[in-house]
């Protein structure tokens, strides 16, 4: 059985979507591991690592989540390698090629010597970058490719995400280092339904129970006055509105443009003038008890998620990796 560690170079590099990706493009029976959990969600009375669940349904894996991401890391009382090395043999199935996805930096873990490279070489596995192609990733990526010479380890070479600009991987390339594949930016991968707005943030909707397919495009915060708001508000269609209880007139003018739902937070339920318009227009108002920066913040983690169910998302991130990656030289 062959394996391929997936390290991220920075964060939100895109890892587990190009993970998720490989795997459905591997000509063969795939396995998933995941030795550190990071997004947790809850399953019944579970709590769970988001990606092990994605990749348990997709993968249609026989082994819990538990199993297939067991750990937290925690630098003052880091998880052994023989631990490690004994979840991995765990969850590995009957397959020909195991993915390992690693944390959200391949260095996480170095101090106590679980990083992403040591757990590459403890298993054996060959080694994928996956950055995006700011400078400051770039630099990283040389630092890396000096530090994995003190490891016995294969680096296949780099997947950049989010450009298709050839020069950066050329300018890699130049110096030494493979790059097996650009990948554009998707745009439809960050859009998310209001539905999930509301699981998310555990809101009360107070109109729109029925609008809840909503598709939202981008997040706004609407701290600023109206006039400001606005300008922004006509720019951008199909977009989540996050605002206090009390700024009616945020709220209002939100109404007027192009909105999939209005998010107010602190608690505070909207004024009666703003529900009519709001369900005269079909568009939901949820209220939230948390304030306006958690809830962003709750928000913005939706960007990057794909649930097992949303066929499309799964289909767009199978064929950006079957056409942007040399999988020859990925599985080789």
């Amino acid at each position: 059985m062959r394996s391929i560690y997936l390290g991220s170079v920075v964060e939100k590099s895109g890892k587990s979507m190009v993970t998720l990706g490989l795997a459905r493009n591997f000509e063969g029976q795939a396995g998933f591991f995941k030795p550190f959990k990071e997004r947790l969600m809850r399953e019944g009375d579970r709590v769970i690592d988001q990606d092990a669940y994605l990749m348990r349904q997709v993968l249609d894996l026989d082994k819990p989540e538990e199993v297939l991401c067991p750990f937290t890391y925690d630098i003052f009382r880091p998880v052994r390698m023989d631990d490690i090395w004994k979840a991995y043999k765990m969850a590995s199935c009957d397959c020909e090629m195991m993915l390992i996805e690693g944390t959200r930096e391949v260095t996480t873990g170095y101090l106590n010597d679980v990083s992403g490279l040591a757990i590459t070489e403890a298993t054996g596995s060959d080694l994928v970058l996956i950055s995006t192609p700011e400078p400051a990733a770039l630099d990283k990526i040389a630092m890396l490719c000096k530090l994995i010479g003190n490891y016995k380890i294969n680096l296949k070479g780099v997947i950049l995400n989010k450009t298709d600009d050839l020069s950066v991987a050329n300018f890699l390339e130049a110096k030494g280092i493979k790059v097996l594949g650009c990948i554009p930016h998707i745009p439809e991968m960050t859009y998310f339904t209001v539905k999930e707005v509301v699981e998310a943030i555990s809101a009360d909707v107070v109109v729109g129970q029925g609008d809840l397919d909503r598709v939202v495009e981008g997040v706004f915060i609407g701290a600023m006055t109206m006039e400001t708001a606005l300008k922004y508000m006509r720019r951008h269609r199909r977009k989540a509105i996050i605002t206090g209880g009390d700024r009616s007139d945020i709220q209002l003018a939100a109404l007027s443009t192009d909105t999939s739902c209005l998010i107010l937070t602190g608690g505070m339920y909207p004024a009666n003038q703003v529900v009519s318009k709001a369900y005269e227009k079909g568009i939901p108002i949820l209220v939230t008890r948390y304030d306006t920066l958690a809830t962003s913040e709750m928000v913005e983690h939706l960007i990057a998620r794909i649930e097992p169910q949303d066929a499309e998302k799964v289909r767009l991130v199978e064929k950006a990796i079957a056409d942007n990656v040399d999988l020859e030289a990925v599985f080789r």
